[in-house]
């Protein structure tokens, strides 16, 4: 049997240089992250796994947000929270009002066909899903409070975007969020809130380069699309209350904030099936 191409000796010192690695006893390195067991760990199985039908997709989610709570210096987070409050009035009003919502099937019972309103209603009561999963606690803090709106906003963003919740649609609102993040923000700050969206990426494409390749080529243009409307947001996703916006046109919403640049409706539909099992 003619076995595969290998680098040889050679070759493989053209990529590798002279220099040698250093020697211990332990894994050393200085990422803070490869360091970590659990965050290698939890790398390793996102980025390398199938998506079976045993488990939710998000089965592993908890996991990978406990590595990340063992590698995060909060004070190093707080401290860059507190020095983008300074530089942006903005972004400080925004912290200091502490507003935050309960959406139930109720609160938005009756609205328009084609509303944002009805888009919320129809989901809470089709999916059975919560607009308010996870983070249910009083905010502590102001990190505390913008990991909540975080959350809170993440499945309307979907809907006004139109980067669906499909496993592409996810990819790409993660893109889009990136973008929009790194236009407003700087600094360690910046780097806090796009970091676990990265990992999700990354992984993400691994997969499908790995178990799911016809999935490949359509999370390239998940990207691409989520960097589109990323690019054209004056403030992060978090910052905008869609609350206020319960009454308007969907079509409204994403020709007032430019959200042209998602997909065709139904466009991904086929991935959940096609990145699975």
């Amino acid at each position: 049997m003619n076995k595969p191409i290998e680098l040889n000796k050679e070759e493989s010192s053209y990529l590798m240089g002279a220099a040698e690695p250093a020697k211990s006893s332990v894994l050393i390195s200085t990422s803070k992250y490869l360091n970590n067991p659990l965050f290698r760990d939890i790398y390793a199985q996102f980025g390398l796994k199938r998506d079976g039908h045993d488990l939710p997709a998000a089965y592993l989610i908890p996991e990978l947000s406990r590595a990340f709570g063992e590698v995060t210096d909060y004070a190093r987070v707080f401290a860059a929270l507190e020095a983008e409050k300074a530089r942006i009035p903005e972004f400080a009003a925004w912290l200091d009002e502490r507003y935050i919502s309960n959406f139930t099937a109720e609160l938005v019972e009756g609205r328009a066909p084609g509303t944002l309103g009805a888009l919320i209603h129809d989901f809470i009561v089709k999916s059975g899903l919560a607009i308010d999963f996870m983070y249910k606690d009083e905010p502590k803090n102001d990190f505390d409070f913008l990991v909540k709106r975080r959350v809170q906003n993440h499945d309307i963003e979907h809907m006004v975007t139109g980067l669906d919740p499909s496993p592409v649609g996810e990819i790409a609102l993660i893109a889009a969020n990136t973008v929009a993040n790194s236009n407003y923000f700087q600094g360690d700050l910046v780097h806090e809130l796009n970091a676990y969206g990265s990992i999700l990426t990354a992984t993400s494409i691994s997969r499908a380069g790995l178990h799911y390749p016809d999935v490949l080529p359509t999370l390239l243009e998940g990207l691409a699309r989520g960097y589109a409307v990323g690019a054209k947001q004056k403030k992060p996703f978090f910052m905008i209350r869609w609350e206020d916006y319960l009454d308007w046109q969907v079509s409204d919403i994403r020709e007032e904030f430019n959200f042209q640049d998602g997909p065709e409706l139904g466009a991904w539909e086929w991935t959940y099936d096609a990145f699975r099992g």
